[in-house]
């Protein structure tokens, strides 16, 4: 499976400084629910995927759409899953894991997904990744999700010449 995680070396930032039990403890716990977001990709199963997140999340997809509710994030992953997403898998990295709180977390990560029968992923992302501690269980309040673009001289010299001439 194309599954990866990894948190660079120098990115674990804590709130108060403290890297106490507890705070390893959460850090391995949103390492794992990151792993299980990944997973629950792979196996194409939205009610996995919708359950690591709370009730009223926000999920923001790479396109500006903005699904709200854990729900409602299952349900339209299972429908995803068995349509345009079928078969893909995803591969990503935590990039940078900071405690805002105590039970709030921020994560970075990119990623990418891998289509059914190719061995490159395509399409790299930076996710933006809010989560809360409610019960001692962790889960995703916010998720954003933005495409990568890199853009050589030429490129964004043509990105400028069109958002003038269309007014985009």
């Amino acid at each position: 499976m194309a599954t990866s995680i990894d948190i660079r070396p120098g990115t674990l930032n804590s709130h108060d400084g403290d890297r106490s039990t507890e705070r390893g403890a959460d850090t391995a716990a949103l390492r794992a629910l990151f792993t299980e977001l990944i997973a629950a990709w792979g196996r194409g199963d939205g009610q996995a995927y919708g359950a690591l997140f709370t009730e009223e999340a926000d999920y923001v997809a790479f396109d500006g759409s903005h699904t709200k509710g854990r729900r409602v994030i299952a349900e339209s992953h299972q429908k995803l899953f068995e349509t345009w997403l079928k078969g893909t898998r995803l591969t990503g990295q935590i990039d940078s894991l900071r405690f805002l709180s105590p039970d709030v977390a921020l994560i970075h990560a990119t990623g990418a997904t891998l289509m059914p029968g190719k061995d490159r992923p395509v399409r790299p992302s930076i996710q933006t990744l809010v989560t809360v501690k409610h019960d001692g269980v962790w889960r995703f309040a916010a998720f954003h999700n933005t495409r990568i673009v890199h853009r050589n001289a030429l490129q964004w010299m043509l990105f400028g010449i069109a958002t003038k001439v269309f007014g985009r």
